[in-house]
């Protein structure tokens, strides 16, 4: 392959398999290291046995998933009747269209990787995997960056021309929330060894669900029912109490029919966007919104109209949005939802605004590295909360599994009240004021998601000193500045730095498409 430039990618989650994928096909003239603390390549946190259990669900379904070396349906397909078995899966129940354990996503990411990894080495690329060794820091100095790892215990040093990193989602072992100390969530089985008794779950989005679920699991049984479950304690005498807490006191609703690949939008388009971008920042969140409104217009003229006129202004939508949810309340809202999407499922027919929704919000996120720091405030208060509840539609299984606990009168969904703080007794028992008064907790788990965090808080020290903690967000195509223009290549697609002007970059389809852009930029400056 001629001279080669010494490239390396940090993780081999689903990020760096999707890094290792962009660079082989596009056959980049580069020597390739990859370094994983994990002993297991390819799955990433998320999706990793033993950080999961395996009725955790993925939300994203079969042909939603971009293929490594071949889509997820037609790996399933190729699997024996045995190991589908342990899945309790038959050929009959595989489907594009279908939701599948976290873990069985995560065997075949694992599984992809180390296709990948076979097809770049008979393309004739010199690919190092280097498992068990975290990367501990990363200076740069001139044309090459000094990764430094520890293997077994031992610190070793290297150079690099170009360095990817690719490490995924970031958990603290202790989190809190004002002055009082929450449980992680990860691995599952923290949850499942908490003892019974109340207990708090901070967030209601999927990551909460399947907090519930592990407690659900834990200390009773879920019996199905054809579409109905139900769930049943452990002992007859049984202590459990679960309430989720969130901002709004609102769930996601369930998956819905859709078409799929998506079809067009009519004014909310990236034409339009990149129009709007070109007339400059003053303005540009109110414009885009305008075509927003245009859009939900065009696809459900009535549904504006229905949820008011303070709908059409951009701090009055996200009100408007939640508001059938809040007045029903709770869990009976989620009840409601899950029948209903049901329905429509067997009926194969779409939420129009929902479906506006979803398609849009991909094109939304191309304003949002061009908006002002003010105006990135005012969107992520106003219109990501309604973006991150349409694009979390929850698995019709693991709602029906909430509402099993919540008709066994075991778990409740609330509202922090205004203003409301999280405080801790001397015994550790945690407390928070909600709308329907105060709540204390045993325990109460962190289940919010993956938060934000600066490049200055990088896991790297000498790379991360390189940047004030006002640093600016970092934006496409994710390259840090780390000197002049000839220094090493640095890009930086780390989930909590990436997530700060990049908020839709969790998915597996979004690992992807930042990848491409990644290696697309990267073949440019070395001249492919």
């Amino acid at each position: 392959m001629g001279d080669l430039h010494k490239l390396c990618i940090i993780g081999s989650g689903a990020m760096g398999s999707y890094l290792l994928k962009r660079i082989v096909s596009q056959k980049l003239p580069v020597s390739i290291d990859v370094f994983e603390s994990a002993d297991e390549l390819g799955t990433g946190m998320p999706y990793r046995e033993g950080m999961n259990a395996d009725y955790m669900l993925c939300n994203a379904f079969s042909r939603e998933i971009p293929p490594v070396t071949r889509p997820l349906i037609d790996w399933l397909e190729s699997q024996p009747r045995r190991e589908l078995g342990e899945w309790e899966l038959s050929t009959h129940d595989l489907s594009p269209r279908a939701f599948y354990p976290r873990t069985l996503i995560g065997e075949y990411l694992g599984s992809e990787f180390a296709d990948l990894c076979s097809q770049a080495r008979d393309a004739g690329f010199d690919l190092t995997i280097h498992t068990g060794c975290k990367v501990e820091d990363i200076s740069v100095s001139g044309k090459q960056a000094l990764v430094s790892y520890t293997n077994s215990g031992d610190g070793i040093q290297e150079h690099f021309g170009i360095v990817l990193i690719a490490t995924g989602h970031t958990w603290p072992c202790e989190p809190k929330i004002d002055e009082a100390r929450l449980v992680s969530p990860w691995p599952y089985t923290t949850i499942e060894a908490l003892p019974q008794g109340a207990i708090g779950v901070l967030g209601s989005s999927l990551s909460a669900i399947d907090v519930v679920v592990a407690l659900g699991h834990a200390h009773g049984q879920f019996e199905e029912h054809s579409d109905r479950i139900t769930w049943h304690p452990n002992d007859t005498d049984s202590d459990l109490r679960v309430t989720m807490v969130s901002r709004n006191g609102v769930m996601p609703e369930g998956d819905f029919y859709y078409p799929f690949p998506y079809e067009p939008l009519q004014h909310l388009t990236k034409d339009a966007v990149a129009k709007e971008i070109g007339k400059g920042t003053d303005g540009l969140l109110q414009r885009s919104f305008a075509l927003l409104c245009a859009e939900l217009d065009a696809a459900d003229p009535n549904y504006l109209e229905h949820l008011g006129q303070e709908a059409r202004t951009l701090e009055g939508f996200a009100p408007r949005y939640f508001a059938s949810r809040r007045e029903i309340g709770g869990l009976p809202a989620v009840k409601e939802n899950l029948a209903e999407m049901r329905k429509l499922m067997r009926a194969r027919e779409t939420v129009p605004h929902r479906y506006a929704l979803l398609r849009g919000h991909e094109v939304f996120g191309d304003i949002l590295p061009h908006l002002s720091q003010d105006d990135y405030k005012r969107f992520s208060e106003a219109l990501m909360p309604v973006f991150g509840d349409c694009y979390a539609a929850v698995p019709h299984v693991s709602l029906a599994r909430i509402v099993a606990m919540y008709d066994a009168g075991v778990l409740e969904l609330l509202a922090t009240a205004e203003g409301a703080a999280f405080t801790q007794s001397d015994d550790g028992q945690v407390s928070v004021e909600t709308e329907d008064g105060s709540r204390t907790f045993k325990a109460l788990v962190d289940a919010r998601g993956q938060s934000t965090k600066p490049l200055s808080q990088l896991p790297f020290p000498s790379l991360a000193a390189g940047f004030s903690g006002d640093a600016g967000p970092i934006l496409e195509p994710f390259r840090l500045e780390t000197g002049d223009a000839g220094s090493a290549h640095v890009y930086c697609l780390a989930l909590p730095q990436i997530l700060e002007r990049h908020p839709f970059s969790q998915g597996l389809s979004n690992c992807d498409a930042l990848a491409k852009i990644v290696v697309d930029d990267l073949a440019g400056r070395l001249e492919i």
